[in-house]
Parts: structure tokens; sequence; C-alpha cells
């Protein structure tokens, strides 16, 4: 059975960043460790009201990047592109470092990609992260 891999689970974890106000943007940093760890710890705040569904589509898609070295070619589809904030310097470690902070473990990297189906489709309702 194929596991589909739908990127759009990724973004409502931003909030936080879509939330700042314009100043508050200006003064983060996201290459900053502290920066960062405070954007993975509301990210994990907002991750923790996902039902049990949306939370492992949210491992599949995270998984599925790390153990297909697809980073870079995902990129669009892990971080939100329409916020200005610096160039993101290691999208791997990033990857890595948010899947560690969400779920408390290391990711598997003998993630099954070989039957697998990436499938944005979003509903009329949109996302339903609850389920």
């Amino acid at each position: 059975m194929k596991k589909i891999i739908n990127f759009n689970y990724i973004g409502p974890l931003y909030y936080y960043l879509y939330s700042m106000r314009d100043d508050e943007l200006d003064d983060f940093y996201v290459n900053e460790k502290n920066d960062l760890n405070r954007l993975f710890g509301e990210m994990k705040l907002r991750f923790e009201g996902f039902g049990p569904i949306s939370q492992s589509r949210v491992s599949d898609v995270l998984e599925y990047v790390m153990a297909s070295h697809s980073c870079c070619a995902n990129w669009r589809g892990l971080f939100p592109q329409e916020i200005p904030l610096d160039e993101v310097e290691d999208k791997e470690r990033f990857v890595h470092d948010l899947f560690v902070a969400l779920f408390g473990r290391e990711p598997n990297f003998d993630f099954d990609i070989a039957d697998i189906e990436v499938n944005n489709f979003v509903g009329p309702d949109g996302i339903d992260t609850k389920i």
C-alpha cells in the first residue's frame, strides 16, 4: 500500500512565524541557536494540538525527506518561502532538528521510500490537523 506524503501538513506548524509583526521578523535570525530553539518550541506546542493521524503525516513527510536526502529539492514544502527570513544555512540539520524537537527521538533513516506517492492535494475544507 502506497504511503501518501503531503507537505501541506508542515505549514500549520509555522503559525509562530506567520503571526510575527514585521519588526519581530526583522529581529528573528533563523540560523541563530536561540531563535531556532524558540521556533522549534513554538512548533512543538502547535504540533501537540494535532491529532494522531496528522502527527503521523508530519512524521512521514520529515522522515521521507531525510531518508531520500531531498531536503533541498523539497525545501519549498518544508519552510515558508513567503516569510522574509535569511536563508537556512544547513537545511538537512534544520529538518533533522525539527524532527527531534517534535518527536523526541531520532528519525528513522531506514524509512521505506520505495512505495511513496507525493500528493499535496488539499480538499475544499483545507488541512484538518485535528485528525
